[in-house]
């Protein structure tokens, strides 16, 4: 049993490095051991800052690259952007937003899932889905964004 002060949110194991990362709201990102058998304390890896993460810190998702690298992406519901950390050291390396299209753009968003691989021609490296928690006056939506140009938008950066 893991227990944080506050409110926790989204999660996600890292199968690679028997690693969890655990979102609390208010406060950043926590990192656990995954064995049940390892002590249940964890480490801080990312702080709400209001710049780089704002709160709240909501779901969480993994891009994982080799034995230990890739990205840890942050639902950063306050400013509805998502932040991205580069894996294993879990150091800022970006954000994106889901901006207005032919729909509209994400905002509040809690849950976010992220699958790499190859689903076609809009999504040739991967699909990002993220909920919209606020897309009034229709209920909430789920919004699909190709990996390969969130990996493009931090190269600009």
């Amino acid at each position: 049993s893991m227990k944080l002060a506050t409110q926790a949110e989204g999660c996600v194991a890292d199968d690679r490095t028997g690693l969890l990362y655990v979102a609390e709201e208010d406060v950043g990102i926590w990192r656990f051991a995954a064995d049940p058998a390892a002590p249940v304390a964890g480490t801080k890896v990312a702080a709400v800052d209001g710049r780089t993460l704002v709160a709240d810190a909501e779901g969480l998702a993994l891009a994982p690259r080799g034995r230990s690298g890739g990205f840890l992406v942050v639902s950063s519901q306050g400013d509805s952007k998502y932040t991205l950390y580069r894996l294993p050291d879990v150091t800022f390396a970006g954000y994106f937003r889901i901006g207005g299209g032919p729909i509209d753009a994400t905002s509040e968003t809690d849950g976010i899932e992220l699958a790499l691989g190859d689903f076609g021609p809009d999504y040739p490296a991967g699909l990002f889905v993220a909920q919209d928690g606020d897309n009034a006056p229709d209920t909430q939506n789920f919004k699909y964004v190709s990996w390969a140009e969130v990996l493009k938008t931090l190269k600009q950066r």
